[in-house]
């Protein structure tokens, strides 16, 4: 059982669906149904859907109410689903037209009938902001709500609590309550990591508490030949960080981003070691194909032993050289910021670049060094280096970087 659940003030969220609500337990038709009451309403439509082929073939003067009935069953049935799922506005709306419709008929039985859902739907949407508003005032309501909700520690108390959130996250978003939404996208997160947790081999808590424990689950799966058994690594890697998150484990956040370099290392060496065919894009959806004819994912990537740069950029100048030069500089940024980032490097200024050019984009019988992406109204570049400070230390960065394959290497050549 969560007892040490520490909630960040800014990013404090306030939910609560499946237990009953204070305000609604004065009232508990307001409650939203159970499986139960659903099978038994289910049961009764299908009942009354068998009797309304006789009675139509018959002429029986009992069809009009038998239809009648249908219909109300029916409508019970959407009413309380959306309430169930806090779509209380559409319920609002379904009971209005079922309103209006009963009042063009002038039948004034289901009009009597269906204004007492409206009397009941306005009180429910009444009810659904005090009880957000409630929550919203003291940081302790929320904690015990939710270590209520998953007390038991299990799949299903986990799948309720998700269930829970969703919903509350919901409502936060349609009341632009940002920060709210904030807190819960990380309560979110930690329930996805905890069903992991009970559905897999793995205890996270003992892996996020020190590196002895981590590792010896960790290593033995990087170090095997296969690439299925690194990504499990991968997905590990990122349910740990998940938990390490919310929970403020004694591993943190920045020790778990290594093991993700560690993971494209173990990537990178076993496709060395299968070769780099054509057939590297079965081998890992990380593994990327660029094509030459195409926009290529933006990113840093090994290719052979030298590095290549794939971003965008706004040129200054429309002369080809300079926007050339203009491309260089960015690459050089982008590349600093990824191996600072990874702690490839202890400062940028430290770094020097070799030898490096512009590969060119070719299509249709063309080559061109630039091509423009619509989406962010910039020019995409593909660089390349060849040496950064000096051949050792370009290729141990290379090792921390995936691999990346052109479509024709033939015809790239250096400008």
């Amino acid at each position: 059982m969560l007892k040490n659940v520490h909630i960040n003030k800014a990013g404090f969220v306030l939910i609560l669906l499946l237990l009953q609500v204070h305000v609604l337990s004065q009232d508990q038709s307001l409650a939203p149904k159970t499986t139960a009451f659903f099978d038994s309403l289910d049961t009764r439509i299908e009942g009354l859907q068998l009797q309304i082929p006789r009675l139509k073939q018959s002429h029986d003067i009992s069809l009009f109410n038998v239809q009648r009935e249908l219909d109300m069953a029916l409508f019970i049935k959407a009413y309380e689903e959306y309430v169930v799922e806090e779509e209380l506005f559409k319920a609002r709306d379904l009971v209005e037209s079922r309103i209006e419709r009963a009042e063009f008929r002038k039948d004034p039985y289901s009009v009597d009938f269906y204004k007492g859902y409206k009397d009941k739907v306005y009180n429910q949407i009444k009810y659904q902001r005090m009880h957000y508003q409630v929550l919203f005032e003291k940081e302790k309501n929320f904690r015990k709500e939710f270590n209520a909700v998953t007390k038991d520690e299990t799949v299903e108390a986990y799948t309720r609590g998700l269930k829970m959130i969703s919903l509350a996250l919901k409502y936060a978003e349609e009341n632009n309550f940002a920060e709210a939404a904030k807190g819960l996208r990380n309560y979110a997160v930690f329930c996805e990591a905890k069903l992991f947790d009970l559905q897999s081999p793995y205890d996270l808590n003992e892996l996020t508490q020190n590196e002895k424990n981590f590792e010896k689950v960790f290593l033995p799966l990087i170090e095997s030949d296969t690439i299925a058994t690194i990504k499990e690594a991968e997905k590990l890697v990122g349910y740990c960080i998940q938990y390490a998150d919310f929970l403020k484990t004694p591993l943190t956040r920045e020790y778990f981003e290594q093991q993700r370099m560690a993971v494209v290392t173990a990537i990178s060496d076993v496709l060395d070691k299968q070769g780099t065919g054509s057939g590297i894009k079965e081998l890992t959806d990380q593994a990327l194909l660029a094509r030459l004819d195409s926009l290529n994912p933006r990113g840093v990537y090994k290719w052979h032993e030298s590095v290549i740069v794939i971003s965008e950029f706004t040129p200054t100048s429309g002369f080809e050289n300079v926007k050339k030069g203009e491309a260089i500089l960015n690459a050089d940024n982008v590349l600093a910021a990824y191996l600072k980032k990874n702690k490839l490097c202890k400062s940028t200024e430290d770094l020097k670049f070799g030898y490096s050019y512009i590969i060119p984009y070719k299509s249709s019988n063309k080559t061109s060094s630039f091509i423009y992406h619509p989406d962010l109204q910039k020019w995409q570049y593909i660089a390349c280096y060849t040496l950064i400070n000096n051949p050792g230390y370009t290729r141990e960065i290379i090792r921390y970087m995936l691999p990346i394959l052109f479509e024709d290497e033939s015809q790239l050549k250096a400008e």
